[in-house]
């Protein structure tokens, strides 16, 4: 049995000494307010507990996402240009002639040929589910002329466009607020030289079928809308257009055809007015495969060559209108060279000329006109 004494000296020697009346006093100040924030934390505690829910949401929805198999990304590109014309208003010879006698119905010509200048951006977002591919897109481009201020143009468009294994379709709408032309004297009794400007809205649909590995078909479809300025508003109108298109794929080159036909309707119907028409529109494009520019091969071009012709018959009556046939050629080269899968520049050579068949002689001699056109084009894919 150990010594009563040593024990209740060991007892004294490891005992907690009793607190004073202040410090108890203190103690219980200390474990009520900890008691109470403790308390106060608990409460917290369940009002965090309703918030959980916002992570099952979160997940819910990527489970949701996931399912339906939905990825995207921004694709795009953006460009600058340059294009030079010989003859930028479409002046006839007798018209070019007129400009060098300085006669006063040209003075809104600066220069007859010109250089402009063009910025454009274009953006898409591909969005996949399951075997489809939506892409809406927009599209923007600036141009400007140099010496002749008053050409200038902002375009900008919005598409849609759904891809499947062997076909797509597409639906847009584009708008031009402001296309100059040029001057002409006003014939609504001013007798002045006036803007001939207009804007343009357009709404397009395009479905494209693969029928076979190297053989593509189109069609397409086409509304525009034209509202001319003050001083020509006889010129209002709409156009709607068919268009069929084929290309195949041979081992060398490829070739493309298409034919549209266009009808154009003015809203007001003015005796030797009306500019309405009806035309025929064929197109032919080849095109020679992507080949090195040197024997290091880093470098590709990729020729192409395209001829247009349109036959545009007039409905109108008068002497203006009546009878009257416009046939346009444009004759075509493009080279582009493909520097890197994001890089590439396209040089291209343009040669437009407008043939008349009218009985009235002034326009024969007014709207005939050539023109030949020189541009190039930077482009970065990204």
């Amino acid at each position: 049995m150990p010594d009563l004494k040593t024990k209740q000296e060991r007892q004294k020697k490891y005992s907690v000494p009793p607190l004073p009346a202040k410090e108890v006093q203190n103690t219980v100040q200390y474990l009520s307010a900890d008691q109470s924030e403790k308390s106060i934390t608990v409460k917290k505690h369940k009002i965090r507990r309703r918030t959980r829910i916002r992570p099952i949401i979160l997940l819910l929805t990527l489970c949701i996402f996931s399912s339906l198999n939905v990825r995207a990304q921004v694709i795009g590109s953006m460009q600058l240009g340059a294009s030079y014309s010989d003859n930028v208003f479409h002046l006839s010879e007798y018209d070019l002639d007129r400009f060098d006698d300085h006669n006063p119905n040209l003075d809104f010509v600066n220069t007859t040929d010109d250089l402009a200048l063009s910025a454009g951006i274009d953006l898409g977002y591909p969005v996949f589910y399951r075997w489809w591919k939506f892409t809406p897109s927009v599209t923007a481009k600036f141009s400007q002329n140099v010496s002749n201020e008053d050409k200038y143009r902002t375009d900008w468009a919005l598409k849609l466009r759904a891809d499947r294994y062997y076909w797509n379709c597409s639906l847009q709408y584009a708008s031009s607020p402001y296309i100059y032309f040029r001057h002409f004297v006003d014939s609504d009794g001013t007798d002045e030289l006036e803007k001939y400007s207009y804007s343009r809205d357009s709404y397009q649909g395009n479905l494209a079928i693969k029928p076979f590995p190297q053989t593509t078909v189109k069609t397409n479809l086409r509304y525009d809308v034209y509202k001319y300025n003050e001083y020509f508003t006889e010129g209002d109108g709409s156009a709607l257009e068919y268009e069929v298109e084929a290309s195949y794929k041979f081992p060398y080159f490829s070739l493309e055809g298409s034919y549209a036909y266009r009808d154009f309707t003015c809203d007001k119907r003015i005796e030797n007015k009306d500019s309405s028409y009806q035309s025929n529109i064929y197109n032919g494009k080849i095109i020679l495969p992507k080949m090195p520019l040197s024997e290091e091969g880093k470098t590709l071009w990729q020729p192409s060559f395209a001829l247009n012709y349109e036959q545009k018959y007039y409905q109108g009556n008068g002497t203006w209108y009546g009878g009257r046939a416009d046939y346009t050629y444009n004759i075509a080269a493009d080279f582009k060279f493909i520097f890197s899968p994001k890089w590439n520049l396209s040089l291209d050579y343009s040669h437009f000329f407008r043939n008349i068949d009218s009985d009235n002689d002034s326009v024969l001699r007014l709207k005939e006109y050539g023109e030949n056109r020189l541009s190039a084009v930077l482009k970065y894919n990204f």
